[in-house]
């Protein structure tokens, strides 16, 4: 088969077959141009996304889609909303999920996941395929590819979603020159996004700099989706769809409240009421526990 050949791949491979092969493809130095021909006739397929768990973002885009980033300060909720989108794309039974977490540790990142979890008992039930990866040293493109490539169920008929929390620490705990390293993997998963049609997408998280925008100024350009978050509050975070490439919505903000008992942001929006009804999820006077794990040996986690 030809590299980069996303028709000839879909009629000899499954879904996530197909994404790991344009995943891979998306490393060959000299790939050729995608020859595409336009008809009047065809109407492109809708974005595949998966939930954001944020109001604001469900009602432009129906979730995140592509390469989805969203750039904020410490301490403001990034992993917090990774983490609880993560999630609902594994429940929905849609994605599969390779999370590469390079600050927290595997206590911490378990205690996030079961709290979301505890929170939202009924996405347990068919949870999905959800593995995490402990980032080490050194990383590159091709290391993330194959520990991709070695996560992922291959016989499954569904996309990847890829979670990098943050990109920023990944090439932190490189050796090479950060800008050049943030933008190899920046590319990478663009390429990797467009050569798939989506079917292997990606949610990064990043810093923020000094003005408020993200560390790596062509991160946002090469993005689907970029989301601002900026701290309002110690409870209430502003949140800004700077970005969306094929919808609506480009510029409006919301303002959520950090729930860190529930692991996720909350409005009183029509479609948070929603999904909290639809999720069972625990009012503010339920009892858990963080360290409880509802989700027993769900997926293939640690």
């Amino acid at each position: 088969m030809i590299p980069g050949d996303f028709e000839t791949y879909r009629l000899y491979a499954n879904r996530a077959q197909t994404a790991l092969f344009c995943l891979t493809d998306s490393l060959i130095p000299n790939l050729d141009n995608e020859f595409l021909e336009m008809r009047p006739d065809e109407t492109p397929p809708r974005p595949m996304t998966w939930p954001s768990t944020l109001d604001v973002v469900e009602t432009h885009c129906d979730g995140f889609y592509g390469v989805t980033t969203f750039a904020a300060d410490k301490g403001t909720g990034k992993t917090m909303l990774a983490t609880a989108s993560a999630i609902e794309a594994a429940a929905s039974g849609n994605w599969q999920v390779v999370y590469f977490l390079a600050e927290d540790d595997a206590d911490g990142f378990r205690e996030r996941f079961n709290t979301y979890l505890n929170a939202h008992p009924d996405i347990a039930d068919g949870f999905g395929r959800f593995v995490v990866q402990h980032v080490g040293r050194n990383q590159t493109p091709e290391s993330l590819t194959a520990a991709i490539c070695a996560s992922v169920d291959r016989s499954l008929d569904i996309p990847i979603l890829v979670a990098v929390d943050s990109i920023n620490s990944v090439v932190n705990l490189g050796s090479g020159n950060y800008l050049s390293m943030l933008r190899e993997f920046g590319l990478w998963a663009m390429l990797a996004r467009r050569l798939s049609r989506g079917l292997i997408s990606f949610m990064l998280t990043t810093e923020s700099n000094k003005r408020g925008e993200s560390k790596g100024e062509n991160l946002p350009f090469w993005s689907d989706i970029y989301l601002k978050m900026k701290k309002k509050s110690d409870s209430v975070v502003e949140f800004t769809l700077e970005k969306t490439r094929r919808t609506g919505g480009e510029g409006t903000s919301v303002n959520l409240r950090r729930a860190w008992h529930e692991g996720c942001f909350v409005s009183d929006s029509p479609y948070q009421r929603k999904l909290e009804l639809v999720r069972g999820g625990a009012g503010d006077d339920d009892p858990f526990s963080p360290g409880d794990d509802v989700a027993g040996d769900i997926g293939e986690l640690f």
